[in-house]
């Protein structure tokens, strides 16, 4: 079994948290909210090592054909609210991201707060929603960082 706080600094390097409005022909788009680590094909192992571990997802098979030096990736998908709700957020509020992908988690979380109290049914909701999603990891490692100094490491 694999150490969560491994799982963790990968998902800090390898993973993708992200927030996608899907357009159906609805007055208002649909929220989708999408955890995902892509790897080259041989690294499935690891893949399906996090996969036990986390407890949900699936993993597909990707083929860069088009791209030919690319070499073929599989990619562990998470897109059930459920499984986000309540076992994506949980594990990585346990074992916290430490680098930059923890503001993008951040900004997930928030989203799924939202889609639990069913604001993105409302067009106000979906306001905040996309202001969520654009506001830039910057800002957020600006709020947490004083630039400009530099100290020994």
């Amino acid at each position: 079994m694999l150490n969560p706080h491994y799982i963790s600094g990968f998902v800090d390097g390898e993973g993708c948290f992200s927030i996608s409005f899907n357009k159906n022909g609805k007055r208002l788009p649909e929220v989708r909210l999408i955890f995902e680590i892509e790897v080259r094909e041989d690294d499935e192992t690891i893949l399906r090592e996090i996969q036990k571990v986390l407890g949900c997802g699936n993993i597909y098979r990707l083929d860069y054909e088009r791209y030919a030096k690319w070499r073929p990736h599989v990619k562990l998908k998470v897109s059930n609210f459920n499984d986000i709700s309540q076992k994506i957020i949980p594990f990585f509020q346990k074992y916290p991201l430490k680098a930059k992908k923890r503001y993008d988690f951040e900004k997930f979380c928030q989203v799924a707060e939202l889609i639990k109290t069913k604001q993105h049914l409302l067009a106000e909701g979906i306001e905040q929603i996309r202001s969520i999603k654009c506001r830039d990891s910057l800002d957020a490692l600006d709020a947490h960082v004083q630039w400009g100094t530099t100290e020994a490491i």
